[in-house]
């Protein structure tokens, strides 16, 4: 029988917990060895974007760092989730101009910008949104590339029998080590395949990725730790966490209460699912667990403190209650 989940995060207002979030954790190094659990390692769950770095390896695979002259910034947005800031909107667009594909071959949907701002100017500018503000634009843009690279379709770039998506699935399957046969595909968000696998096997993806000596999978990291702002953006946890480590935490975080990280100093992965599926409080579990695992200095605590027990607020601002970690780590010899 899989362990039930464990609660992970208490929202409590006038000193009465209005929710309890529960959910599973796994601390896990790159040869499959379990560090810490809470809940149920194995429990099968999407990567959601957690996945991003390793379809961004699939789509490096084909040679459009080179063919195209792509910089590390290309990379980190092919790798993000990110804001549709004004920069992030730009380095999009830059990447299909290098490839020579337009806006419109785009095919993850359109949303206005998760950054109020920006999507408020936005709003003063058109009546409908674009493709290249959705956060996955960066990641359609080189599965794009790639396709040009590998001189297949365009148009069916999301399908999963794509010779794009093909190579995808076998990164996911050596990085997860898990037999492709047996790894279940739905469709994500962005419309693209995601993969659902047991969350130990996502938080070895990360271990393996951040250990790993091969190039790609070396250009990816530090594309991502070497521009935080462009994988998240203005006030988002994974920007701020990158950029408080000055790097030395990877953090990608994905829909539906899942996230992952990995320390490039012990080189162990860690990954984090909420069964409620809300990912609004997800980051007082990654920071609670990050604590507990003595991945954080206090200089970095302390500058990642709002994350780690947030102040619960009504519609005028008021402080009507507060945001705890209520996790317990089984944690074996780190």
């Amino acid at each position: 029988m899989p362990n039930p989940a464990a609660p992970l995060v208490s929202v409590e207002r006038a000193d009465v917990a209005e929710a309890i979030h529960l959910g599973h954790l796994a601390v896990v190094d790159a040869d499959g060895q379990a560090r810490a659990v809470a809940g149920d390692p194995d429990h099968l769950t999407y990567f959601r974007s957690c996945a991003k770095p390793f379809q961004s390896m699939g789509s490096l695979g084909t040679g459009i760092a080179h063919r195209f002259d792509l910089r590390p910034d290309h990379i980190a947005i092919m790798s993000a989730s990110h804001n549709g800031e004004p920069r992030h909107v730009e380095i999009v667009r830059d990447l299909l101009a290098r490839a020579a594909i337009p806006e419109s071959a785009l095919q993850c949907g359109a949303h206005w910008p998760i950054h109020e701002a920006s999507a408020a100017m936005a709003r003063r500018q058109m009546t409908e949104p674009l493709a290249v503000f959705n956060n996955c634009s960066g990641k359609h843009a080189g599965m794009l590339a790639a396709a040009k690279a590998l001189d297949a379709p365009l148009e069916t770039y999301l399908e999963p029998d794509h010779p794009l998506q093909r190579r995808i699935s076998d990164v996911i399957a050596a990085y997860t080590h898990l037999p492709s046969p047996s790894i279940h595909y739905g469709i994500d968000g962005c419309s693209a395949p995601n993969a659902a696998v047991p969350l130990a096997t996502m938080a070895r993806s990360f271990a393996a990725l951040v250990r790993s000596e091969e190039e790609t999978p070396r250009a990816v990291v530090a594309a991502m730790t070497g521009n935080p702002f462009l994988v998240g953006g203005t006030d988002r946890f994974d920007t701020r966490l990158m950029e408080a480590t000055s790097g030395r935490l990877l953090a990608k975080g994905g829909a539906a209460g899942a996230h992952c990280s990995a320390d490039r100093e012990s080189g162990l992965g860690l990954a984090i699912k909420l069964d409620s599926g809300d990912g609004t409080w997800t980051a007082v579990a990654v920071m609670a667990a990050l604590d507990r695992l003595g991945w954080l200095k206090p200089a970095e605590r302390q500058a990642l403190s709002a994350f780690a027990r947030p102040t619960l607020r009504n519609h005028r601002r008021l402080a009507v209650g507060i945001v705890r970690p209520v996790l317990q780590l089984d944690v074996t010899a780190m």
